[in-house]
């Protein structure tokens, strides 16, 4: 017999030796709802699918946590995988990029796809899900796992595999697809019983519900305009050859991965020079640049960047960031658990704002505010700012592109620009790579590096950034006059030296283990690469500082 201690329970008991995680979580959660979809066991984030083979803590996740939605996400796109696997025997799924809160997939089935086409899979995947098919999982050795890839010409795959450094490779299986993911699936379709397949041209909208919403999905919204931000970004990574890992990978190898570094950065510098006659050819009108993106999109450098883009087209804007508007710490709004609301408008001086945007505007000399984030208080610059006739000012912050904001200005004196964190590489055919996860590791070096705040308590309020984007950012994208790609596809592996050590410092009993665990993982099969390829004006010194060699020293 086996004991393990239900940290979730809180509460021990034994089951029989060699019995699956699946068989325990229904015997002890009969009635859950939502269902459970994983486990950490021993400290292992694992599959229900696992056997038991000796004593130890167990905690589970259900479909409402993250953990289980990644999950869900997960085997979803092995159902999409296997009913196109079925229906046309040499078709393929690439799993390209998240639209929101659904993934864009494109189908490569012999022909164009047709909205017959995907009412033919759609019925397949919900044939898949009443059949409660079953999904394995399999485990061999990295060295057959790559024997298996190159016998079936997966030789992407096979290369990729050599960078894990893992002596076992979990699998899973679903009747003839065989397939690897960078985390557990759920242990059979059966599941999936809330999905949509919609026609996306030239591909599919893969749409799965959301942690806070396990059984049903959110509402559809078009975001043309990202969409064709992730199209750019894809057909630069073919451009250049380098839409994968392992291509990423073996040019650092081959030790020509600088022509990569300096293609990107130029295609960066050229994009901004873009931004930058686009705004001349809309002055006088125009009286502010506002820039917004996300949590560690790099606003500040691109701010510097197209500041200088401005200057030599012959304008000379005044930079203001809302960090500085902050209000002062003990004043700042509180979440309903005590915790400080940073990411909300609330959190910004508007009316401060405001009157030193008008101020400027008059020709007045202004003392603009600045924020020390160390001792949480504003205080104003001694040297005063003053515009000069038809002088542009640039605004960069997490809610420049709300109009509540810049209530005082009329739509018609602003240009709005919104930064993405796009990545342009894929792990492989199934396993995208996030800008969510790009934006944390970015964040938690930075953290480090810069406000003296270590991993953990980056993860702490993670959830909070996010959430807050979706509150503050995501809304008023599609409003922005341009959209900006501040991803670099050669990043992660520069920022891999920086963040595996800091990952590895999440104690086990850290309710971010999972997470932090998953994120080495996920970083695992990234060649490292010496920062001191990065050029001196590049975004990516942002998170890492001057340091060229890749280490954690502070700044």
């Amino acid at each position: 017999m086996i004991t393990l201690k239900d940290t979730t329970k809180k509460t021990a008991y034994t089951v029989e030796k060699g019995m699956t995680l699946l068989q325990i979580s229904r015997e002890q959660y009969p009635d859950a709802k939502p269902q459970i979809a994983a486990a950490l066991y021993n400290n292992e984030f694992v599959g229900l699918q696992t056997k038991v083979e000796k004593d130890g803590d167990i905690s589970w996740f259900s479909l409402g946590t993250l953990e289980g939605n990644q999950c869900l996400i997960r085997t979803a796109t092995m159902l999409l995988t296997r009913a196109v696997s079925d229906l046309y025997p040499h078709g393929r799924v690439f799993v390209k990029h998240a639209l929101r809160k659904a993934l864009y997939c494109e189908l490569d089935i012999g022909h164009s796809v047709t909205v017959r086409d995907v009412d033919s899979i759609k019925r397949r995947m919900k044939e898949l899900v009443a059949q409660d098919a079953e999904i394995s999982q399999v485990v061999i050795s990295a060295e057959t796992a790559m024997d298996m890839c190159r016998n079936r010409h997966l030789d992407r795959e096979a290369e990729l595999l050599r960078y894990v450094n893992v002596n076992q490779i979990m699998a899973y299986q679903c009747g003839p697809v065989f397939d690897y993911y960078m985390g557990p699936l759920l242990p059979s379709m059966g599941y999936l019983n809330c999905f949509n397949l919609r026609s996306y041209a030239p591909g599919v909208i893969l749409e799965t519900p959301t942690p806070d919403h396990p059984d049903t999905l959110p509402p559809y919204k078009e975001i043309p305009k990202m969409a064709r931000l992730f199209l750019d970004a894809e057909e630069w990574g073919r451009i250049v050859r380098c839409e994968y890992v392992s291509d990423l990978n073996r040019y650092i190898a081959d030790d020509s991965i600088q022509d990569i570094v300096d293609m990107a950065e130029a295609l960066q510098e050229k994009k901004l020079a873009q931004i930058a006659d686009y705004v001349v050819t809309r002055r006088p009108k125009i009286k502010v640049i506002l820039i917004a993106g996300p949590s560690s999109a790099g606003k500040t450098t691109f701010c510097k960047r197209l500041t200088t883009q401005l200057r030599v087209v012959g304008l000379r804007p005044v930079k203001i960031s809302l960090d500085d508007y902050f209000h002062n710490r003990e004043e700042t709004p509180k979440n309903t658990d005590g915790s400080y609301d940073f990411e909300s408008l609330r959190a910004v001086n508007v009316p401060l704002f405001n009157q030193q945007i008008d101020e400027l505007q008059q020709g007045k000399e202004v003392h603009l505010a600045r924020y020390d984030f160390v001792t949480g208080k504003r205080y104003f610059d001694e040297k005063p700012v003053r515009l000069e006739p038809n002088q542009p000012i640039v605004v960069e912050g997490l809610h420049a592109l709300n109009d509540s904001l810049t209530y005082m200005l009329p739509r018609y004196e602003k240009v709005k620009i919104t930064l993405g964190v796009l990545t342009q590489i894929r792990i492989n055919d199934h396993n995208r790579i996030s800008t969510s996860d790009t934006r944390i590791i970015r964040r938690m070096v930075r953290d480090q590096q810069f406000r003296d705040r270590g991993p953990q308590a980056t993860m702490d309020i993670w959830a909070d950034v996010r959430r807050g984007e979706e509150t503050n950012i995501y809304p008023y994208q599609e409003d922005a006059d341009v959209i900006f790609n501040t991803a670099l596809p050669y990043e992660l592996s520069v920022l891999k030296p920086y963040a595996e050590p800091l990952l590895a410092t999440i104690p086990k009993d850290s309710p971010h283990y999972t997470e932090a665990q998953r994120l080495l993982k996920f970083l695992k099969p990234f060649r490292g690469l010496d920062a001191s390829v990065v050029p001196p004006n590049s975004l990516l010194r942002e998170f890492i500082g001057r340091d060229s060699h890749g280490s954690t020293k502070k700044h």
